[in-house]
């Protein structure tokens, strides 16, 4: 079975990706807030993507597989909607509309990985 694999932008590494001495392009790069959301985003992807991989979910359907692939990185999801709302710039009402956007987007994300591994 074929693998997708996660690439993530240089800029998201930080100095690291351009060797020592050489200035990042990425504004964000010494901002912590912004660094720890940019792991927690990483760990989250990382599983959905790694889970969604899973043989477990070859013959089940595509809305019970994706699921599945959404309980089993419940514990990234929560960390993720914990440290976003902690940090959040709106209102709770506003950060509720967001966050109910970045849920559907995640259950795309995992159907499609889904369909794309399964059609490989």
């Amino acid at each position: 079975m074929a693998r997708i694999t996660l690439t993530f932008c240089p800029a998201l590494l930080g100095n690291a990706a351009f060797g020592q001495g050489m200035k990042s392009p990425d504004p964000h790069a010494d901002d912590p807030i912004y660094q720890e959301l940019n792991r927690i985003i990483i760990d989250q992807s990382n599983c959905l993507a790694k889970e969604a991989h899973s043989d477990s979910l070859t013959n089940i359907d595509v809305e019970v597989a994706t699921n599945v692939v959404l309980a089993n990185c419940a514990t990234e999801t929560q960390r993720y909607k914990v440290y976003i709302s902690n940090n959040f710039p709106g209102t709770p009402s506003q950060f509720q509309k967001w966050w109910s956007e970045k849920e559907q987007d995640t259950i795309e994300y995992v159907k499609k990985v889904i369909v794309m591994v399964r059609t490989q």
